[in-house]
């Protein structure tokens, strides 16, 4: 946490509208006692092989027709925002999600790699769906993401 609050100190970016939205989340997941509400994976080990098995047996679980993850396929904006996040910073929330697991243990830099790799492909048939579900044209709104200036080089 002192981590967190020397960064915060280093750059003043970090102090704008969402910090209150955002202590107040830190709050209610680290430190209010969890009287009526529990995190399924505090208690139970992710372990992606196995949910996927269950998901995909148990539930019939319908994949996605541009993706072979399961995972964040949902209503198409984890596409459109993925899109803006890969295409302005060069990473997703794939990326995050598997830092964590090789930080865990979970699984080896090598697979993780791999596995971003295939995840961070443009899903364009869910991008073109979900722009044209929210009355936005595909090709204006890619031609206006591709024209933000980049992050890194």
């Amino acid at each position: 946490m002192a981590l967190w609050g020397k960064n915060i100190l280093q750059s003043p970016g970090y102090i704008n509208q969402s910090v209150f939205d955002s202590l107040g989340s830190f709050a209610v997941r680290y430190l209010a006692q969890k009287k009526d509400y529990y995190h399924l994976f505090d208690y139970y080990k992710w372990d992606e092989n196995q949910l996927e098995t269950l998901i995909k047996n148990e539930y019939n679980w319908e994949k996605a027709i541009d993706t072979n993850s399961t995972w964040r396929i949902g209503d198409g904006t984890a596409s459109f925002y993925n899109y803006i996040y890969y295409t302005v910073a060069g990473f997703t929330e794939n990326d995050t999600f598997r830092s964590n697991q090789i930080r865990e243990g979970m699984m080896p830099r090598e697979a993780a790699l791999k596995k971003v790799n295939e995840e961070n492909k443009v899903r364009y048939e869910t991008l073109r769906w979900y722009l044209e579900i929210i009355g936005l044209d595909f090709k204006e709104v890619i031609e206006d993401i591709n024209r933000i200036p980049k992050l890194y080089q």
